[in-house]
């Protein structure tokens, strides 16, 4: 039987717990464009809003930062042409440090926006930056510029979280 399931799940919970404890509004399976031919949707999309001082302003909203989560089990998903849709202000591959490495060492086409790879620590606690594309100087053309409205990466947030009826949101991993 194949781990790569279980390597999704496992990576999925640590994203869920790295936007719970970065007070981040999220959702997984974020769809943009739904029941259109450019239909995509992203693992994981969370939100921080801008609030300097801890102060919400008018323009809190529109100037924070939406970060999404691509989950690559194995270079097959890496390479199956589903997800590596970013349309965030960060965007981030999430995968394990040894596909981190297969994929640096065949000189794969990265996304031009991805901001770095996210892999487990070595205990599977949390979440460490791998690969910086932000930093990197063979990398200075993966800047990211978010072009869709925050209004719209708000509402596609909204419409993927799975509540029931109580209100409560149902990714049951985060509380890990």
């Amino acid at each position: 039987m194949s781990k790569r399931p279980n390597i999704t799940k496992m990576l999925s919970d640590l994203v869920a717990k790295r936007l719970t404890a970065q007070n981040n509004y999220w959702a997984a399976e974020v769809n943009f464009d739904k029941n259109t031919a450019r239909n995509r949707r992203i693992d994981f999309v969370g939100f921080k809003p801008f609030t300097p001082n801890y102060v919400v302003e008018p323009t809190s909203v529109e100037l924070g930062c939406f970060t999404c989560y691509e989950i690559k089990s194995s270079i097959a998903d890496y390479n199956s042409g589903h997800g590596l849709t970013f349309y965030g202000d960060k965007n981030y591959l999430v995968c394990t440090c040894e596909l981190a490495e297969e994929l640096r060492n065949t000189a794969v086409a990265w996304p031009y926006n991805l901001t770095g790879i996210l892999c487990p620590t070595k205990n599977w606690k949390q979440l460490r930056t791998k690969i910086d594309f932000s930093r990197h100087e063979d990398f200075s053309r993966h800047e990211t510029h978010r072009i869709r409205p925050a209004s719209e990466m708000l509402w596609a947030i909204c419409q993927s979280h799975d509540y029931d009826r109580n209100g409560i949101y149902q990714y049951s991993e985060a509380e890990k």
